[in-house]
């Protein structure tokens, strides 16, 4: 990589990293004004405020419920059963899905060697 090239990428990574920091910045804008309008309503005392706080106050959250979860079993239920022979079937299939592996790598392998034999066969007889 010449100078050129490395001063060029190092140029849009510092640009890419402002458009980051712009980003930031007008996300914490977005946030910062929305918590300044939930602090204003608290301070001011407002009939709905009072009211959403009242209602998720009754709402449980997940951390304040204890955590039992070594008495949690997982159960997995299926209306759809297989057929009787299905695991035969899906044996013969990967079989025959090997024994056709092995051929087409058993050609590829002579095909390979054809190829050499033919390219260096002028160079060993010589």
């Amino acid at each position: 990589m010449n100078e050129d090239a490395a001063a060029s990428l190092a140029l849009d990574a510092y640009q890419a990293l402002q458009g980051i920091g712009e980003d930031v910045a007008q996300i914490k804008g977005v946030n910062s004004d929305v918590l300044a309008a939930l602090d204003f309503l608290r301070q001011t005392n407002a009939e709905g405020f009072q009211q959403i706080i009242a209602r998720d106050s009754d709402i449980s959250i997940a951390s304040d419920v204890p955590d039992d979860s070594a008495s949690w079993v997982t159960e997995v239920r299926s209306s759809t059963e297989v057929p009787a022979d299905f695991f035969t079937h899906l044996m013969g299939f990967q079989y025959m899905q090997t024994v056709l592996f092995v051929f087409m790598l058993v050609a590829l392998l002579l095909n390979l060697g054809a190829s050499l034999w033919l390219a260096f066969s002028d160079k060993w007889r010589s």
